[in-house]
């Protein structure tokens, strides 16, 4: 359940070391390299564009400098221009028998990829990634979204472990690896790994909702009930946690309570496929 998802922070995603060039950096070049390192990843877009339209860069330099304008468009959000971006940088590197060094590289490259749907490129990406990076959380977090898009929740399950074994104080780690282990069927599983979670923050919505939604889903409703009624408490805005206090109450018999939180819940995430088909279910037989 992609939903359920929790990324690390963006500042995770490193930029190759810069490679020494004869000539001083064009300031462009030198201050977008600043901003990125800065976190100002809009400032560092328009320095670094600046920077490959105006200085006659080396190509191991260029591809550092289109790496470094990708993991700032990755910052954005702007996937598509990241994309761009990494291809760029490897095609000067095939072309011009430049040296990609930095397995970050696959790695982002393969995160774009992820975000536009394109789940075979974005695999190979990241297996390559993985496999110079082990222990890399960003990897295998990733390799993880991946394989569950492609109803691969086996794979999911093994990519969130290694996760769980690097950061085992992150409750990320823990709900993602749940939501996997519930799309395998491994239900009694996934309520463990979420009761970690909570454990790990127990007063956080996010937490108590993904327990709450796997003991629905191992058929102990009632149990449920209080953890949703706690989770829509601490964020009454959240579509996802207003639908599982929806099927917690609609498992017990009470539909006419379940059905105005169904309505809300599509109100709130109208775009989410389950809530959308759960609204439709119940309001349009």
């Amino acid at each position: 359940m992609r939903a359920f998802a929790v990324l690390l922070p963006l500042a995770l995603l490193a930029t190759p070391p810069v490679q020494a060039q004869a000539e001083k950096d064009d300031t462009a070049c030198r201050e977008g390299r600043t901003a990125l390192e800065a976190g100002e990843s809009a400032r560092a877009i328009e320095l670094l564009e600046t920077c490959l339209a105006s200085a006659d860069l080396e190509p191991d330099r260029e591809v550092s400098v289109y790496a470094g304008l990708g993991a700032a468009f990755l910052a954005e959000q702007r996937f598509e221009d990241a994309l761009n971006a990494y291809n760029f940088a490897f095609a000067i590197a095939e072309t011009q028998q430049a040296e990609v060094i930095e397995p970050t590289l696959w790695r982002n490259r393969g995160i774009a990829r992820a975000e536009l749907d394109q789940l075979d490129g974005a695999l190979d990406d990241l297996l390559r990634a993985s496999r110079e990076m082990p222990d890399d959380v960003m990897t295998h977090l990733t390799l993880g979204f991946v394989y569950q898009d492609l109803d691969r929740p086996a794979n999911a399950v093994v990519a969130y472990d290694r996760v769980v074994r690097l950061e085992p104080e992150w409750t990320g780690a823990w709900i993602n690896r749940s939501s996997a282990l519930l799309d395998a069927g491994m239900t009694s599983d996934a309520v463990e790994d979420a009761r970690r979670a909570v454990e790990l923050e127990p007063d956080s919505g996010t937490t108590l909702n993904m327990l709450c939604w796997t003991l629905i889903k191992d058929g102990r409703a009632r149990t449920a009930l209080p953890l949703c009624e706690q989770a829509v408490a601490l964020e009454p805005e959240s579509g996802a946690i207003v639908h599982s206090h929806a099927s917690a109450l609609e498992a017990l018999g009470r539909m006419d309570e379940a059905r105005p939180l169904y309505r809300r819940a599509w109100q709130l995430s109208p775009d989410d496929p389950e809530i959308s088909a759960d609204y439709e279910r119940t309001h349009n037989p």
